[in-house]
């Protein structure tokens, strides 16, 4: 990367809409200029993104699901297959990042890409779409924490059951203290994230490393990779498919470091990079992990039983109680910071949006605290949505976990999306210049992929995982699907299309002319 490719990779003078100048190179109109620190370096946003995907963490808690669906075969080759797929999506969302540098992340990708007699109802639509996966992510994250506490404690205390109004006290209890860190303690973030970053590797390491030093008499080779065990009910082809989708879960939240975008000095070049960096160390981490533990079970039905399957697998490997119960807690520990970084995208990202004024009662959710330096009303609200939305548990956990499966499909549709406008209407005719840039071949090949296999992957989701379908076992995600779209039409024609015009906050891009060798001005509504 050459100097002359990094000259967007420093937000440059603002200028308005009357000529004036700002501290960003941005058409801003009647907003205020950015006011969050800029106090995150390259290595703090990478922690931050890594803290949140976390992928061999994250699989800890969500293997479960393609291992029901095919046992261990299933739990492999769908993170391999997993893990191929967020890497196209991965770089065409950070080549976008790297155009388009900005907190509100998809949305406005799909602003800046999108002709302008459309552009403000995408950016609505996707808005809408962001928010929500991200409360929904912050919401799994937390009840993942929850669950840990409660069923830890039923491990020493058989008798114990937690129930579900305890397990939505833990879960509210989690929200509120990771809330209050990020509102009251917003300078301690950085250094938090890299603590969480070290935390989480050393954690990987010690766990990979016990697991395969004290086991005995786990799986075989031919157990872990050739026998397929599925009780799922469906044909083995579709049982694989249908755990495969599950398997995303490895790589979610990938797009983390977009949502700080504002808080970086240089976003352009800083945001694609923590983003790929964090994809690289989730693959180096989370595929030896899954081997290690594959092939340390001893009694699969056991782990599939289990009420926290990643301890069982320890308690396998190890044979001792205690061993597994330190592990367990190191995961719950790094998972709890995984929670406060969801916390912080959650927040940042509804600020964006209301500073857009996409969010009802905006002007009350863009305030920032004059003493912390901090979205805190975003960040309130957005904990209070978490928090009431956790009551759905208490009626059903199976309605519960159809709305997360939500936020893997919401996260990954807005990833896909403004790569389909962008290939739709050309790259070369709407990307300005940008640090990272994917090229005239794999660009292409990377934007089609992602919109073929988040089409394929929004099939996958709205399958049962088991045949003869329950009311215990339903999924509910195509009904989610269209209740979510629905309302975010309502509020759309019922006012909203009146007032919101898309994210004030445009990088202003030179695109060089070939045909005539000057340059033309991007992202001020000229198309």
């Amino acid at each position: 990367m050459t100097d002359s490719t990094t000259s967007m990779s420093k937000l440059p003078e603002r200028v308005d809409s009357t000529g004036g100048k700002g501290e960003y190179g941005d058409t801003l109109g009647n907003h205020e200029p950015n006011e969050l620190p800029r106090q995150f370096s390259l290595f703090s946003t990478l922690a931050f993104g890594f803290s949140m995907t976390n992928s061999w963490l994250g699989y800890s808690a969500t293997f479960i699901t393609p291992l029901l669906l095919g046992g261990s075969p299933t739990v492999f080759f769908g993170l391999i297959a997993a893990s191929i797929a967020s890497c196209f999506i991965t770089a065409g969302l950070a080549e976008l990042a790297s155009a388009y540098p900005s907190s509100g992340g998809q949305y406005h990708f799909a602003y800046m890409v999108t002709p302008p007699k459309y552009r403000a109802l995408v950016a609505f639509i996707l808005g809408w779409l962001s928010v929500v996966a991200w409360a929904l992510t912050s919401a799994s994250t937390a009840l993942v924490c929850a669950q840990m506490v409660g069923n830890l404690a039923g491990m020493y205390h058989p008798n114990y059951v937690a129930e579900a109004w305890q397990t939505w006290m833990i879960y509210s209890l989690l929200v509120l203290i990771a809330t209050a860190i990020v509102c009251y303690l917003p300078t301690a973030l950085p250094r938090g994230e890299m603590v969480m970053f070290v935390s989480s590797f050393l954690g990987f390491l010690v766990s990979f490393v016990t697991v395969l030093a004290m086991r005995t008499n786990g799986q075989s080779a031919k157990a872990v990779f050739v026998d397929y065990q599925n009780t799922s009910g469906w044909s083995d082809g579709t049982s694989f498919i249908i755990g495969l989708g599950t398997c995303m879960y490895a790589y979610l939240a990938i797009d983390g470091a977009c949502h700080i975008a504002e808080e970086l000095p240089n976003p352009s070049r800083d945001v694609p990079r923590a983003m790929g960096l964090t994809m690289l160390i989730g693959i180096l981490t989370v595929i030896p992990w899954t081997i290690a533990f594959l092939f340390s079970i001893t009694d699969t039905d056991a782990v599939a039983s289990s009420s926290i399957p990643v301890y069982t697998i320890y308690l396998q490997a190890t044979r001792s109680q205690s061993a597994a119960t330190v592990l367990t807690v190191w995961i719950l520990f790094v998972y709890s910071g995984a929670l406060v970084s969801c916390i912080v995208t959650t927040g940042r990202l509804a600020y964006a949006f209301a500073r857009d004024e996409g969010l009802p009662y905006s002007g009350f959710f863009v305030k920032i605290h004059p003493t912390h330096q901090s979205p805190i009303n975003a960040t309130i609200g957005c904990a209070a949505v978490v928090i009431i939305y956790g009551l759905i548990y208490i009626g059903s956990a199976a309605a519960f976990n159809s709305f997360i499966s939500m936020s893997i499909l919401s996260l990954n549709l807005t990833y896909a999306l403004p790569q389909a406008i962008l290939l739709v209407r050309g790259r070369e005719r709407v990307l300005p210049k940008r640090p990272f840039a994917l090229g005239r071949y794999l660009g292409p090949i990377c934007n089609a992929f992602s919109i073929l296999w988040v089409l394929f992957i929004t099939i996958i989701f709205c399958f049962p995982t088991s045949i003869p379908t329950t009311i215990a076992s339903m999924n509910y995600v195509s009904v989610i699907i269209v209740g979510i779209s629905f309302l975010i039409l309502i509020s759309w024609w019922a006012g909203k299309r009146k007032t919101f015009s898309g994210p004030g906050l445009e990088v202003a891009l030179r695109d060089h002319d070939l045909s005539s060798g000057t340059s033309a001005t991007r992202g001020n509504g000229r198309d």
